[in-house]
């Protein structure tokens, strides 16, 4: 096992690096760098190049004189970002004056650095001139004119470069954000519209275990308590925003019915026609819940008749189309759903709430009347791969 105290040094010298390096290049510290190092190393590569096809006097020593004014190209470069940097929350116009006058003095510097660098016939490692009094005299103005405006373009094409750069990674960070902000939002109103339907389904399920005691059909409450912990451990165990199979909603609702046919087991009656190839479609956990559970309570409860429930789910095309049928009637008035049988309020808007937080405006739930005096509820969702993701 290797000792803190060897370890500690490693570390502090690790962090003072990142920690220098955060000084030097505070904002968009990759970018910087891989951008500065990019374009002056691009050119010290081209003007190195040279030698292949030009003749020149003591390459070696030129060499590294090529190695220091690159050197000072990229120092002076640092410095235009920090201007930029320091004027990045003043707008568009403080950056490019800083691309302008600036970046122009910047230019004249590194053309008058660039004549007297390579204005002397120094042996190699020889820097001892660089401390010798300038003469201005002796320079050619020119060369240095012509110098400036060449390195200038590269200085504002850097910073042009670095700007639009950076305000592409600025929108994306602040797109990657929003997103994320969007999924949380989104999470917590599908657990709040999930998390709404179990104290309506508990409350209901109580009320018939209430029912047997009352008729001391013990042995059935014990049985009906008993399912209705393994139902509701089967419900509260997946996510806000759970998808699960249809094959598996179905059976959950079928154990929902069998529940309630404890209850009313001369007057409940259910059948199930699924799609072999639907079964594996995904689809949110308890989609169909509440269209169950209000047939149940406004068929069964409601009056004293037989209620005859009838789940499908058919796959066509790229829809799928699950349906709950019951005896009753829906009646539309003033643009409302009104339904003994299907119910209304809370439960429906579940669903349409849900539906559209998941999918948009490709899910839809619709209701309509059969000609043989049946309210039938239907679900259309799309394919899978349609639900709201994050890029």
């Amino acid at each position: 096992m290797i000792p803190d105290a060897a370890i500690r040094p490693a570390q502090n010298a690790e962090a003072g690096k990142a920690s220098l390096f955060n000084r030097l290049f505070p904002v968009n510290r990759d970018l910087a760098i891989k951008s500065i190092f990019g374009v002056w190393g691009a050119y010290f590569v081209f003007a190195t190049s040279r030698f292949l096809y030009v003749e020149q006097a003591n390459p070696d020593a030129l060499f590294v004189q090529r190695i220091l004014m690159t050197s000072i190209c990229i120092t002076l470069t640092w410095l235009l970002y920090r201007l930029l940097i320091a004027v990045r929350s003043s707008g568009m116009g403080a950056a490019i004056f800083m691309l302008t006058l600036p970046t122009v003095i910047l230019a004249n510097y590194i053309a008058i650095l660039d004549q007297i660098v390579f204005d002397h016939q120094a042996a190699l490692f020889d820097f001892s001139y660089l401390f010798d009094p300038v003469d201005f005299t002796s320079f050619d103005w020119a060369y240095i004119l012509d110098e400036a405006f060449t390195r200038y373009f590269i200085l504002a094409g850097w910073g042009a470069l670095y700007l639009a750069l950076s305000h592409s990674k600025d929108v994306q960070r602040m797109m990657a954000h929003s997103r994320q902000l969007e999924r949380v939002n989104r999470e917590s109103e599908l657990r709040a519209l999930r998390y709404q339907l179990n104290p309506h389904f508990v409350f209901n399920a109580l009320n018939s275990v209430s029912s047997l005691i009352i008729d001391r059909q013990n042995e059935q409450a014990e049985k009906l308590v008993d399912d209705l912990a393994d139902y509701m451990r089967a419900v509260l165990t997946g996510g806000a925003d759970d998808m699960i199979t249809v094959e598996e909603e179905i059976a959950q609702q079928v154990r929902y019915l069998d529940i309630e046919r404890m209850r009313f087991p001369e007057r409940l009656h259910y059948f199930v026609d699924i799609d072999p190839d639907a079964n594996g479609w995904s689809i949110p956990a308890l989609i169909i819940q509440p269209l169950i559970e209000n047939a149940v309570k406004f068929g069964v409860s409601g009056a004293d008749q037989l209620l005859n429930i009838f789940i499908s789910a058919q796959v066509e095309g790229d829809r799928l189309r699950i349906s709950v049928a019951n005896d009753g009637r829906v009646k539309i008035l003033d643009g409302q759903t009104h339904d003994s049988s299907i119910g209304t309020g809370t439960g429906l808007s579940n669903i349409q709430n849900r539906l559209r937080a998941l999918y948009g405006q490709n899910a839809s739930l619709l209701l309509a009347n059969s000609k043989d005096g049946m309210a039938i509820a239907t679900i259309v969702l799309p394919d899978p791969s349609l639900i709201f993701e994050d890029i």
